[in-house]
């Protein structure tokens, strides 16, 4: 049976794990480490795409990359080839390197980035090589808790916790030292056994090509507004940025499903005359 196809799109953003060939160790010492992420910048800058997230295990890495102009394959086609012919002439060796076809995971929603960010920067800890995220070097946090824009992209990431850069920061630390909710099984299954992030669970393939389940509802802010009101009467005062307490539930409701939707924050926010910070806060303490 052929191997399925994978959806590239202009913008797309993908989950990308590529393992060593038989599960070796080919990201041993810190100059493989560092020779990975070289060929890893010389690839951005030739095909223009945003790195937001990345982890390089021993035996395995993983990336979260925004493609643009050029295709997800094209870029991994560069990055694994180049590094596979340093590997093999710095250790005197001619084998296969990399194992078989990386898989590059669409990500539909954007709301699963959070996650999926901590879920990769979770590996060294999962694994028992650190004890905490922070500790581990050969991660992308450091880029975030020190808001350094460069080889990686912090900004989109950062500006859906708040459009406030220092509370944005100090919500991402949080994040990311907060327990994982779900055992390693069901995060492995949410974010490795899968085709796509963030797809309904009624999608389904044919002969190969994914076919997303469209809805028919009007999913645009206002039409998610809507459907958490009762009352034009209410939408009307939400809209006008009513504080009154017997708004707190609806309001909650839409910030709910305009996540489902995934938006971020500071979309939600805006579309009711409050900061994504607020948003946030609101979630937290439902």
């Amino acid at each position: 049976m052929g191997r399925k196809p994978r959806v590239e799109f202009k913008g797309a953003i993908y989950h990308v794990i590529k393992r060593g060939n038989n599960r070796d160790y080919i990201f041993q010492g810190r100059e493989d480490k560092e020779s990975l992420l070289r060929y890893i910048a010389y690839a951005k800058e030739d095909g223009g795409f945003n790195l937001m997230g990345y982890v390089i295990m021993d035996n395995h890495y993983h990336l979260i990359i925004q493609t643009e102009d050029k295709p997800l394959s094209k870029i991994m086609q560069t990055v694994n080839n180049r590094y596979s012919k340093d590997y093999n002439k710095r250790h005197s060796r001619s084998d296969h390197v990399f194992g078989g076809r990386y898989k590059g995971i669409l990500v539909l929603d954007d709301r699963y980035l959070f996650t999926l960010l901590r879920y990769i920067h979770h590996n060294p800890v999962r694994a028992k090589v650190s004890e905490k995220i922070a500790q581990y070097k050969w991660s992308s946090d450091h880029y975030y808790r020190k808001n350094i824009n460069g080889l990686v992209s912090v900004d989109k990431i950062l500006d859906m916790f708040s459009d406030d850069r220092r509370i944005a920061l100090e919500e991402y630390v949080r994040f990311m030292e907060e327990d994982e909710p779900m055992v390693n099984k069901n995060a492995y299954d949410e974010y490795e056994a899968v085709d796509v992030i963030g797809a309904s669970k009624d999608a389904s393939k044919d002969d190969g090509e994914l076919v997303l389940k469209l809805e028919c509802e009007d999913n645009t802010l206002d039409g998610i507004l809507r459907r958490a009101v009762p009352t034009a009467e209410e939408f009307e005062r939400i809209k006008a940025g009513s504080r009154q307490r017997s708004l707190k539930d609806y309001k909650l409701s839409y910030v709910k499903l305009a996540i489902e939707q995934g938006y971020t924050f500071k979309e939600i926010g805006a579309n009711i005359g409050v900061s994504g910070e607020a948003v946030n806060k609101m979630i937290r303490g439902a």
